[in-house]
């Protein structure tokens, strides 16, 4: 018995709005996915960013050390802020999943009749103002669906035009080290950039946004829509506009156009912001104004950690400030490692070192190393290779026999006699002097008493014996308490 082949049930042809609604429905676990993955990632790849760059900074070149600078500033900044970005967009979807697991036990919604703590007016209140749980769900999948697109055009922008001006700046660097000029021509650069960026977005805007709209018959001119085509292709040039601007106008064109460009421009200002106290939170002591008492210019010849071996932290690297191993001295030398930073250095030995000259020699005579009336001879400095530090320089052994105990202050110069003020706008000063406390305490002195050294009273070098002597004992209070703190763990396991 033969079918009737018209009887059959036509196939169903899946519409358009069907298929773009499956996969909607993908797309939302694909937005948690990715929030949850790149959010840890974007907080925590800045910090190996900042290790891997600043372990071989005394390396680099004028050209890298300017692309490293660019690098520490928008890249740090450019994560964090998308990474705030990714965590509200989270919080945002789980907001959404929340309604959506409430719908699915309570389609009904708000139960108005029971709803404890509430009285008739407020009631009435609230229930006017309160959206509906469908409603509330579709604002907050439009919201986080709009703030993950916003997110990637921020992204997708700043890449670029990190890209383009380092790029650019990176140029202008190398350009200006054959000048001298290496300052002038990344300011230069980057002024050109940024008004060719402004510049261009703004005529645009004038040109077509406002005189077409106001003189429509312009639109019939050869000219001028050979302006505005060219207008068109320069930004393209300078941002990826394939990219962008489909992101960029179905949002503008289906939210508010002036609060979206407001979001936009200050997610790229926010960039800035956050990349320069990132930066200055890692190479800074602090960011903060506070400590208006005790500044910079205070703890000139004073203590700092940067001078001692043993408490040199992370952010030192980039400092390259002569070292001595210890602020407490107890042996009969001590030794000072001057980092040779080839930025700072080279020029100026250029300038100077008389043709036929050892380079060692060169760089020795760059520096001088003095404790009170002792000056060491440039011979003493010896070339060293650091590997801990990864950087080389010269060392220096100064003796400390004859000097009293108490604290003490070495004195290195850099280019003491010379003026490396027209060599380079990368130099501000004429010379650079490192002061360095110390406190001498020599093991046969330890336990003296200002009397029976016969020291004066009062003076620097038996004020300096006390202070030895408060070290010592607070030294010896805090093992004994340990000590005691270890006995008493032993004797009640």
């Amino acid at each position: 018995m033969s079918q009737d082949k018209s009887a059959e049930p036509a196939p169903l042809i899946e519409s358009e709005e069907a298929k773009f609604e499956r996969l909607r429905d993908r797309t939302d676990e694909i937005e948690l996915i990715i929030s949850g993955l790149t959010t840890v990632a974007l907080f925590t790849l800045p910090g190996l960013l900042f290790d891997s760059l600043m372990d071989a900074f005394s390396h680099y070149s004028v050209v890298s050390t300017m692309g490293a600078r660019i690098a520490l500033v928008i890249v740090p900044g450019l994560f964090y802020v998308l990474g705030f970005c990714f965590a509200l967009h989270l919080m945002i979807r789980a907001y959404w999943a929340g309604l959506i697991g409430l719908r699915t036990v309570f389609p009904q919604g708000i139960n108005w009749e029971r709803t404890p703590g509430l009285g008739p007016v407020g009631r009435a209140f609230y229930r006017e103002r309160l959206p509906e749980i469908s409603r509330a769900i579709a604002r907050a999948d439009h919201l986080a669906s709009s703030l993950f697109s916003v997110i990637s055009l921020i992204a997708l922008s700043m890449i670029w035009t990190v890209l383009l001006l380092g790029l650019i700046v990176v140029g202008a660097a190398f350009i200006g080290a054959r000048t001298g000029q290496p300052n002038l021509a990344v300011t230069w650069a980057t002024v050109v950039v940024i008004g060719v960026l402004v510049g261009c977005s703004a005529l645009l805007w004038l040109l077509d946004a406002k005189l077409g709209r106001w003189f429509p018959r312009l639109q019939d001119r050869r000219g001028y829509r050979r302006v505005i085509h060219g207008l068109i292709r320069i930004n393209s040039v300078i941002s990826p506009q394939r990219l962008i601007l489909p992101v960029q106008l179905t949002l503008q064109s289906n939210t508010r156009p002036r609060m979206f460009s407001l979001a936009l421009a200050a997610g790229g200002l926010a960039t800035v912001i956050v990349g320069f106290t990132v930066y200055d939170r890692w190479t800074q002591f602090s960011v903060s104004d506070e400590f208006v008492y005790l500044d910079e210019e205070a703890l000139e010849g004073g203590f700092r950690s940067t001078f001692y071996e043993d408490l040199r932290s992370s952010r030192d690297r980039i400092r390259f400030y002569p070292m001595i191993d210890s602020f407490v001295q107890q042996d009969a030398v001590m030794t000072v490692f001057i980092p040779y930073y080839p930025l700072r250095d080279n020029l100026v030995m250029d300038a100077n070192c008389i043709e036929g000259t050892p380079p060692v020699d060169c760089l020795r005579g760059l520096w001088r190393v003095s404790l009170g009336e002792q000056t060491l001879p440039s011979k003493a400095l010896f070339p060293a290779e650091r590997f801990d530090l990864n950087m080389r320089g010269l060392m220096a052994v100064v003796p400390l026999d004859g000097l009293d105990p108490g604290r003490h202050t070495l004195e290195v110069d850099w280019n003491a006699e010379g003026d490396a003020s027209q060599l380079d706008d990368r130099y501000q000063v004429e010379n650079l002097s490192y002061a360095i406390p110390f406190v001498f305490a020599p093991a046969y002195e330890i336990g003296l008493d200002p009397v029976e050294s016969g020291l004066p009273e009062g003076s620097q070098e038996s004020e300096g014996i006390r202070e030895v002597q408060e070290i010592q004992e607070a030294q010896e209070t805090e093992e004994i308490r340990k000590a005691e703190a270890s006995d008493r763990v032993g004797a009640n396991p």
